[in-house]
């Protein structure tokens, strides 16, 4: 099933809209910098941050809340900033509204309950969106695509609801930051092969295509389908990474595809996920227009975890909606873990051939 983007905007280093954030990236602009943390190897740690004084301030209860880590706030604070925005653009629209949201990968004991976060964040904003549900998919980069076939399942049973699908996540965490540094991923000066942290929060508004016609809104763009799998042969498996999961994943986003011309990969600087592109795209190479463009928006930002998917849907869609963009994008997004995921999408006005 099809689902149209009425609505998409992203906070990222780059942009604290999806009209700054893709124009940036559209113009090679990149905001990476030394912080004051040190990697093992005695280097500074380079990282894609947004700004303080972005941010907005925690309401007081929020402030308040003693249980919640300096990480959890800023995720709090960052998702407030396109929530706000994301109320404004629902507003008149009418409907049962739900969300649907990829968060971080667990890691050791330091998991903040992820509903919990995007609850406060809502709170946080000024939008005050009334959610009918919050689900969460903590698999890190590829639930965005879990979140996708929820979303999906919902529309389908509930053609008159609105899915809300995004993403939030930051490596801006000195406990993050040491793990990754004790497991030699961090990109810093000496280091060959690793890894640039950053942060970000994607969202799009999707609904049932047949809605369009009643609603006085206009799609930036429509999902073709979407594609979930499993990679035995992930980056904390000793198993070899043959691709499967990535194949997988790649077969079903094209199922109601044609050729394939432009596609936003979740790349991040580490060689393991080049490698494992290049297998899984191989096996589908003619799905894909030669000349095909290839876009991964980390190397402006960084790396944003499980907003990644749902940053790379929102610039998709919004070149679409700019006109800047024409054909068939497919976007790919793996998981630390063995989550791997991707979805096609296209112009909504685009005729089938």
């Amino acid at each position: 099933m099809a689902m149209s983007i009425i609505a998409a905007d992203v906070a990222c280093p780059v942009g604290l809209c999806i009209e700054q954030a893709a124009t940036s990236v559209a113009a090679g602009i990149a905001r990476v910098e030394e912080t004051s943390w040190v990697a093992p190897n005695g280097n500074p740690i380079k990282m894609g941050r947004l700004a303080n004084d972005a941010l907005p301030l925690l309401i007081k209860e929020i402030a308040d809340d003693k249980s919640l880590t300096q990480h959890a706030q800023r995720l709090i604070r960052m998702g407030s900033i396109v929530f706000n925005v994301v109320g404004e653009k629902l507003t008149g629209l009418e409907g049962p509204l739900h969300g649907f949201f990829a968060m971080p990968e667990p890691m050791g004991n330091r998991q903040s309950d992820p509903t919990m976060l995007i609850r406060n964040a809502i709170r946080n904003s000024e939008a005050k969106l009334r959610l009918d549900s919050t689900n969460v998919f903590s698999g890190g980069r590829a639930s965005i695509f879990e979140a996708l076939l929820a979303a999906q399942a919902l529309l389908q049973s509930s053609p008159n609801a609105i899915a809300i699908v995004g993403g939030i996540d930051s490596y801006h965490d000195p406990f993050i930051l040491s793990h990754l540094g004790t497991q030699h991923r961090l990109l810093t000066e000496g280091a060959a092969d690793g890894m640039i942290p950053g942060e970000g929060v994607g969202m799009i508004v999707c609904v049932d295509p047949s809605r369009m016609g009643s609603m006085n809104v206009s799609p930036l763009a429509e999902i073709n389908a979407v594609g979930v799998a499993q990679e035995p042969g992930h980056l904390t498996s000793e198993d070899p990474c043959l691709g499967e999961g990535s194949s997988e994943a790649i077969s079903q986003a094209l199922a109601n595809s044609q050729q394939v011309n432009q596609v936003f990969l979740s790349f991040n600087g580490e060689h393991f996920w080049a490698k494992e592109w290049s297998i899984a795209f191989l096996r589908h190479s003619d799905s894909f227009l030669r000349e095909h463009g290839v876009h991964h928006p980390a190397e402006h930002f960084g790396d944003t975890g499980a907003a990644s998917g749902a940053i790379m849907i929102a610039l998709s869609a919004f070149a679409f909606s700019t006109g800047k963009a024409a054909g068939e994008h497919l976007v790919w997004c793996a998981s630390d873990g063995p989550l791997r995921g991707a979805c096609t999408l296209k112009n909504p006005s685009q005729q089938e051939s």
